[in-house]
């Protein structure tokens, strides 16, 4: 993995880095990307969608680590996710607490479309 134009940040004992590019093959949105050093666990979220969307947010999970998951998957999952991230900008702050949300077990798990409506 190229660590160029990544962050690095140290959570929970395991080293993450992320990343916020555009989207292009999602209509240019901005997307704050979080993968651990081993790569198993990777997910995306996009930037303002509680603070400027005003709708319940998602994240898509592409790696094989996810709390709440058994087993192998093939392809990408988004899953709905609670709207408590103050989510204007892609910070550390917000950072770990994606991270904390994904490792958590007291979750409730919803699948959505990639619309982030119910499936």
């Amino acid at each position: 993995m190229s660590k160029k134009s990544k962050r690095k940040i140290v959570h929970q004992g395991k080293v993450f880095y992320w990343y916020v590019n555009s989207d292009y093959d999602d209509e240019g949105r901005i997307k704050v990307h979080i993968l651990s050093e081993d790569k198993k666990f990777i997910v995306a979220y996009e930037i303002g969608q509680v603070s400027k969307q005003k709708k319940s947010p998602f994240l898509v999970v592409m790696g094989k680590e996810f709390v709440g998951f058994s087993g192998d998957r093939m392809g990408y999952i988004r899953v709905q996710t609670p709207p408590i991230w103050d989510d204007l900008s892609a910070t550390p702050s917000l950072v770990g607490k994606i991270i904390d949300w994904c490792y958590s077990e007291k979750k409730e798990i919803v699948l959505v479309n990639w619309k982030g409506e119910l499936i």
